[in-house]
């Protein structure tokens, strides 16, 4: 019998961290494993459900989704701190009944929820920015906390990508507290690596307008700096949720912290991997993104630090069997290969997890030596 520690993320719009943990769970109990299930998250989809296990309480806001319409989000609150994800509030999950409209779309959602929440006397405020909708330079973070963005005319802009574009200032104004940004990728605000440039496409916009709008991103940052004497053009994870994070960092004085790493801190990540003999970790995508600040890449590391083997336990991989074992990985199974393709593990993806939760249960059995 082994410690099996399973800590997995969500496979993305199709098993949440928490079913994941606990299909998983069933096949290795049953053959009589101990397991110690974690559902993790990185500051994307499923941030607020995994804090609400860890001393948070849910509390319900009015918002606007990824498009502007009116709806109830849902915020983790613990005494005067507050947690907000974007994707619960305005993210790619709340439009996706529409088809993509990286125009329209926009982060004014996050920024009517912030201000509701300090209004209601949160003065630590969390920003949870994976899983957006849009790439507007969070415009409509900064209209929806009550700044002006104007343009030439004096007239405010939309909050969304086409007042980004027209946007000639800001007006700064005094909105108070303490501000986190919780990001999952590294990528600057603007450059070839930008917002624009690497999750424009992912949001909807069309090769033929990057450029215009990766022009229209840097003068945002000229504008931010100028409205708050701060470059955060370069800013390590400032294009994070299509620029909302530089924003926060140049506006609000936000700091930008990995959401892997606080996620981690608040479960206690690193001492449950040292409890286990084994650890099986996954996601619906694992590739070479998992390693630029995904949680599933976080817990192979630590494994790998405190000498732990570790599986992953994935919907599709796009790496190969020597670079996955490079980074000390002792076996990867997806339900796409089980399934037969991609596809099918989608339409099925709760059939196919069991499927590989089995198979691993099979390769742990004779692998691993009894633990205590």
């Amino acid at each position: 019998m082994s410690r099996v520690l399973v800590a997995p993320d969500k496979f993305k719009a199709t098993l949440s961290a928490d079913e994941v943990v606990s299909a998983i769970a069933l096949e290795l109990t049953s053959a009589g494993h101990l397991v110690d299930g974690l559902a993790l998250a990185d500051g994307g989809d499923g941030t607020i459900d995994v804090v609400l296990e860890h001393g948070f309480q849910a509390r319900e806001i009015p918002a606007r989704d990824g498009l502007g319409r009116p709806r109830t989000g849902v915020i983790a609150w613990r005494g005067d701190e507050t947690i907000i994800e974007m994707a619960q509030v305005c993210g790619l999950a709340t439009v996706v009944d529409l088809a993509p409209d990286p125009w329209r779309a926009s982060s004014l959602g996050l920024g009517l929820a912030a201000r509701a929440a300090r209004d209601a006397g949160a003065s630590s405020v969390t920003l949870a920015l994976g899983g957006s909708a849009s790439v507007d330079g969070g415009v409509g973070l900064l209209e929806g906390l009550g700044f002006a963005v104007v343009d030439r005319r004096g007239r405010q802009v939309t909050p969304d990508l086409a007042g980004l574009v027209r946007a000639s200032a800001i007006e700064p104004r005094e909105v108070g507290g303490s501000w986190r940004v919780l990001v999952d990728v590294s990528n600057p605000l603007v450059g070839p690596q930008g917002a624009v440039r690497v999750f424009g496409p992912q949001k909807g916009l069309q090769p033929r307008d990057l450029s215009r709008v990766s022009a229209a991103m840097c003068r945002w940052a000229g504008l931010l700096e100028r409205a708050f004497a701060l470059d955060v053009s370069s800013t390590r994870g400032g294009g994070a949720a299509g620029g909302v994070a530089a924003a926060a960092c140049a506006a609000l004085g936000a700091r930008i912290e990995s959401g892997a790493d606080y996620v981690a801190g608040l479960t206690g990540l690193r001492d449950r991997v040292r409890a286990a003999d084994v650890v099986v970790t996954g996601e619906g995508a694992f590739d070479h993104q998992t390693f630029g600040g995904k949680a599933p890449g976080l817990v192979i590391d630590i494994a790998r630090e405190l000498g732990r083997p570790v599986f992953v336990v994935a919907g599709v991989s796009g790496l190969t069997e020597g670079e996955w074992r490079s980074r000390g990985i002792s076996g990867v199974i997806t339900c796409s290969e089980l399934a037969g393709s991609s596809e099918s593990a989608r339409r099925e993806p709760g059939r196919w997890l069991a499927a590989a939760a089995a198979d691993l249960a099979v390769r742990l059995g004779p692998a691993v030596g009894a633990g205590d």
